[in-house]
C-alpha cells in the first residue's frame, strides 16, 4: 500500500518539476505577438486553454522520459500489448487457417431385419407313424407267451450269479463299540427315548 501512495509521490514531483521548468520558460521567452481572434471565440492566452496545453507537453516529456527506446520505434507497428513489435507480423486475416473441420453428419439406421437360417420343413405326421411302428414292434415283442424254454433261460441266468451277492461283511467289535457310542451322541436324548 505504501509503494502505491510513493508512485503518486513520485509523480507529483515530476509534474512539479516540469510545471516550474514550463514557466521558467515562458518567462524567459519573449511574448508571442498577439493576433485579433474574432468576437466569440475568446482570447488565446485563456489560462484554462494555457494549462490544458502545459498539461499535454508535460505528458509528452513524461512518456519520453518513461519509454526511451520508443522514440526508436516510432516507425514500426505495435504488438498486441502496446509495445512496438520487434518484427512486423502478417494481418490475421492472411495467416487464419479456413479449413473447416466439421463434417455433415451421415445418417445411418440401425434396424435392420434380422437375418435367420432357413427353417427346415419338419412334418409331424412322419415322426409320429415312426414312433408308431416302433411302439409296435416292441408290443410285438413282449406280446408272445413265455415258453419253458424262457424259464430254462431265466433259471440259468439267475443261478450263475454269486450267491453272497446280498451278504454283508461283518463288523469287529471295535466298530459295533463305536456304532454304540455315536449312537448315544447323535441319538436322541434319554429322556425322550421310549421305555
Amino acid at each position: 500500500m505504501m509503494g502505491d501512495f510513493g508512485g503518486l509521490f513520485v509523480l507529483a514531483l515530476i509534474w512539479v518539476f516540469f510545471k516550474l521548468v514550463s514557466r521558467s520558460r515562458e518567462e524567459s521567452a519573449p511574448p508571442p505577438a498577439r493576433r485579433e481572434t474574432p468576437p466569440g471565440l475568446g482570447s488565446l492566452n485563456d489560462p484554462p486553454r494555457e494549462e490544458g496545453r502545459a498539461l499535454r507537453m508535460l505528458l509528452r516529456e513524461l512518456e519520453k522520459a518513461m519509454n526511451p527506446g520508443d522514440a526508436a520505434s516510432r516507425g514500426r507497428p505495435a504488438g498486441p500489448t502496446g509495445r512496438p513489435a520487434a518484427r512486423s507480423l502478417p494481418p490475421a486475416e492472411e495467416v487464419e487457417d479456413r479449413e473447416v473441420l466439421e463434417v455433415a453428419p451421415e445418417v445411418e439406421s440401425l434396424e435392420r431385419e434380422p437375418r435367420r437360417a432357413e427353417r427346415a420343413a419338419v412334418d409331424q405326421d412322419d415322426e409320429a407313424l415312426q414312433v408308431i411302428a416302433r411302439r409296435a414292434a416292441s408290443t410285438a415283442a413282449r406280446a408272445g407267451g413265455r415258453t419253458p424254454a424262457d424259464h430254462r433261460k431265466f433259471d440259468q441266468r439267475i443261478r450263475q450269479e454269486p450267491s453272497d451277492h446280498t451278504a454283508t461283511r461283518a463288523l469287529t467289535p471295535r466298530q459295533l463299540r463305536d456304532a454304540i457310542v455315536w449312537r448315544e451322541i447323535l441319538g436322541r436324548p434319554v429322556s425322550e427315548r421310549d421305555r
